[in-house]
């Protein structure tokens, strides 16, 4: 029975279309419920409630430091004492026009000097009933006589004692300039008194920069009809964006009443507003003042009913989808035989690593594992297959270079024929030493290659041979970067070009030549053994195709006879054909064994022109991101 059940489960996939459309809907409506709950009270307890809080208490702070420089400033030019030795000399009379002229430079003077310490400040004045007024920057006392500052209350107030220092609401300065309403301004007004009488003459007026505070409360915005305004100790507003709200009470009577009852420094509560139902947060100033916030709860409910709202249409799109699973489950058994069969094509490019991934137990898991099995078998198959092939491939390379040997042999033996028959025993001997070193160079005790340093060696020593038969006329030129002598290449690569060069090149004229050997790497090519060195076991065409890898190019040029044209295109037949002789042993042999270890593209190409000698270039290509060939 467990077995059974096991196998209708895991194997059916019937089964499994069901399983998986239930699945979808019980995430679905815990995705709903969920999200609901968490919304609903995030958004009321931290959105709302922590962000206007933090809002206004800093919006609290800024107008407090405003208000901590007005009456700073006030209290600074209160205690002046040039502006006490002017008020004590108008106090006692008999001042000529030019004393008098003086005293309001210097009052003035002092005024603009106070007012430009703050670029809140936007005027100072120093008010009077009786007698000269003074003020900074676009003071018109004109102003001050039409305004009659006896018939305004908060005037009387400070020169009279009945209160010390005095905030006026919000309102535009009527000293300022010649206009009417050209200053926005909140002021702050102290008792000027005369120190020696202890008296009070007139008063201080600072007005601070009304924008600016403005612009401190608009600045928070709570919510699309939310607004911040400041109300002082009687309830009345101070500061609002609208001015046909100030000096005025709350706009509601609930509100109005609310606000005169709040004693806390910061409080929150709920209270009906014009009919809506209000969220209304306060906190204190340092002046007693109070900043108040407000924003309907509608607006904090209807961003709950646009959750549920967007809950609901995503739940919807979730049962849509779950519908869909069916007709989309059934397609999951044709959508892996698409995938088997890219896979199919990899395995034809020799990409043995593209197995199936085994992710089910049921028929198209099954049929996974089955192809993973037989890639595995074809990939043991192709390796022992490229065993073979790598060994017959070394074969043919050692053939080569058994061929190269008696060709070059041969060479020097004749070399030293000649000069035993001209009776040059001395140096019969010694090229006799020197082919011996030759020879114990040739014998791969190092194995099949050498770097271009001992090849260079090799070609020194045979050209000692060549001088003993045909004097110091032969001469021999390299020229290699030095970051290239390092660099291996297949032994005897080059001994066969410079041996050409001097019998068919250089040997017949009679005043002998030069032999030129240049190496030079181009297009990114490497500049260590193992990217330069191909792998007797690995090496091969293959490695010879790449389009963009780097290059080691060999050349040999000599100032010889040359080559007739009609016998250039017979020097590289493939062996087995007819060649032009022995001149052509060689370069046949160094040109297929270069094919062998980098591929077709690499070889040997001839350029020559009878009378003026003849270029041979060697080309070792490596294809991008092989490693054993250039």
């Amino acid at each position: 029975m467990k077995h059974l059940l096991q196998r209708w489960l895991l194997r059916q996939l019937s089964t499994k279309l069901i399983f998986t459309i239930l699945l979808l809907l019980s995430f679905a409506i815990a995705f709903i419920s969920t999200l609901y709950s968490w919304a609903s009270a995030r958004m009321i307890a931290d959105n709302v409630r922590a962000s206007t809080k933090q809002s206004a208490k800093q919006s609290a702070d800024y107008l407090s430091l405003l208000l901590a420089i007005g009456s700073d400033m006030g209290q600074q030019i209160s205690r002046d004492a040039r502006i006490q030795q002017v008020i004590q000399e108008e106090a006692q009379g008999g001042l000529t026009v030019d004393q008098k002229f003086d005293h309001k430079d210097t009052v003035n003077n002092i005024l603009n000097n106070v007012m430009y310490t703050s670029s809140f400040v936007r005027s100072v004045y120093l008010l009077r009933a009786e007698g000269s007024s003074w003020g900074s920057g676009m003071f018109n006392a004109s102003k001050v006589m039409r305004y009659t500052l006896t018939e305004h209350a908060w005037y009387n107030d400070v020169v009279s004692g009945r209160t010390d220092d005095l905030w006026l609401p919000l309102q535009y300065d009527p000293f300022s300039g010649g206009g009417e309403n050209t200053e926005l301004v909140l002021t702050f007004v102290k008792p000027l008194r005369n120190f020696a009488t202890r008296e009070a003459v007139g008063a201080i007026v600072v007005n601070l920069d009304g924008q600016r505070i403005l612009q401190a409360v608009d600045r928070i915005r709570l919510g699309k009809t939310g607004r911040f305004f400041v109300v002082d100790g009687r309830g009345e507003v101070v500061v609002a964006s609208e001015p046909s709200s100030w000096e005025r009470a709350a706009s509601n009577a609930e509100l109005d009443r609310r606000l005169r009852a709040v004693r806390a420094e910061e409080a929150e509560f709920e209270t009906d507003v014009d009919g809506a139902r209000t969220y209304v947060v306060t906190r204190k100033l340092d002046n007693g003042w109070t900043i108040v916030g407000t924003v309907p709860v509608a607006e904090i409910i209807g961003d709950i009913e646009r959750i549920q709202r967007t809950i609901w249409l995503y739940a919807g799109v979730l049962l849509a989808f779950a519908s869909l699973v069916g007709y989309m489950f059934s397609r999951r058994i044709t959508s892996p035989l698409k995938h088997l069969m890219k896979q199919m094509k990899e395995i034809e490019k020799s990409n043995f690593k593209a197995l199936s991934e085994v992710a089910s137990q049921d028929e198209i898991g099954q049929l996974s594992h089955r192809f993973n099995q037989m890639v595995r078998q074809i990939e043991i198959l192709v390796e022992q297959v490229n065993r073979v092939e790598a060994k017959k491939r070394e074969a043919e390379m050692r053939a080569l270079r058994h061929q190269i040997n008696p060709h070059f042999l041969y060479n020097t033996l004749t070399s030293i024929r000649w000069m035993i028959k001209f009776g040059r025993k001395e140096g019969a001997y010694d090229g006799i030493s020197a082919l011996v070193q030759l020879m114990e160079a040739s014998m791969e005790k190092k194995g099949v290659f050498y770097r271009i340093r001992d090849e260079l060696e090799l070609l020194e020593k045979y050209m000692v041979i060549q001088r003993f038969r045909y004097g110091d006329g032969i001469r021999l030129e390299v020229e290699c970067p030095e970051h290239l002598l390092d660099v291996s290449i297949p032994r005897m690569l080059l001994q066969p070009i410079v041996e050409n060069a001097v019998f068919h090149g250089l040997a017949p004229k009679t005043d002998g030549g030069t032999v030129k050997v240049m190496i030079e790497a181009s297009n990114d090519a490497p500049e260590s053994n193992a990217e330069i060195a191909g792998d007797s076991g690995k090496s091969g065409k293959s490695g010879g195709n790449g389009e963009n890898g780097g290059k080691l190019v060999l050349r040999v040029e000599d100032d010889g006879l040359g080559i007739p044209a009609e016998r250039i295109g017979g020097l590289l037949q493939r062996t087995g054909q007819p060649r032009s002789g022995a001149f052509g042993i060689g370069l046949n042999h160094v040109h297929e064994t270069i094919q062998l270890y980098y591929g077709d593209r690499s070889g040997v190409s001839i350029e020559s022109e009878p009378g003026a000698g003849t270029r041979i270039r060697l080309e070792l290509r490596r294809a991008a991101g092989e490693r054993d060939a250039v």
